[in-house]
């Protein structure tokens, strides 16, 4: 067995021994998880440009709507969508809003006072006079790997921290995998047992000062 003294910065101690106080196997910061590694993920939305013709391939719970020329606001709610728009235009809706449930396979007299008959998403924003300012898109969310954690409580300060540039954000827990033999978790033992070893020093040191 080979032995090798090691110089550690201040931080890096107190890493270590916070490592081997919180991550120890079966320690609730593990997570139900063995040799596991804390990630930041930011969300990411990947937006798919509505067409019927696609509409039998996709979930149209995910469906999200825009309706002010910029881009910027959308919305999973077509009443929203459509109160956004006259917000957007500093007006008042000069009829109901009422959803596309509602209005679907029915007359409808619209903002312009012409008849519509409602079928679709389009006939119903046309009702209330959104044509060309209307995006639709359907909407899957990704989960985007941001930063690497040997310690829960350090993941979720990055997550703090980094608030304003990581946007909405989780934790995931991952395994080192199944059976895995390779460099990550004989390191991470590594870590683990000079964790320990600091901490036995320090209450070693601790003992002394009270003996005294």
């Amino acid at each position: 067995m080979a032995k090798i003294t090691v110089e550690l910065t201040a931080k890096q101690a107190e890493f270590l021994k916070l490592f081997s106080e919180k991550q120890y196997s079966g320690a609730e910061d593990n997570v139900y998880t063995s040799d596991p590694i804390h990630v930041v993920q930011k969300r990411r939305k990947q937006y798919i440009p509505y067409s019927l013709d696609l509409e039998g391939y996709f979930d149209n719970s995910t469906l999200e709507f825009c309706t002010d020329s910029d881009r910027e606001l959308w919305h999973n709610n077509e009443v929203e969508a459509v109160d956004s728009f006259y917000e957007w235009k500093d007006e008042e809706c000069p009829i109901e809003v009422r959803s596309f449930e509602n209005l679907q396979y029915t007359d409808v007299v619209s903002v312009n006072g012409k008849m519509i008959f409602v079928s679709d998403l389009y006939e119903y924003f046309e009702v209330y006079g959104i044509k060309d300012e209307l995006a639709m898109a359907w909407v899957e969310t990704e989960w985007e790997n941001a930063a690497f954690f040997f310690i829960l409580d350090e993941a979720k300060r990055y997550q703090k921290y980094q608030a304003h540039n990581l946007g909405r954000s989780r934790i995931y827990t991952y395994s080192a995998g199944y059976d895995n033999r390779g460099d990550f978790v004989h390191f991470r033992n590594l870590l683990m047992k000079m964790g320990r070893e600091l901490n036995k020093q320090s209450q070693g040191e601790t003992e002394v000062v009270v003996a005294k």
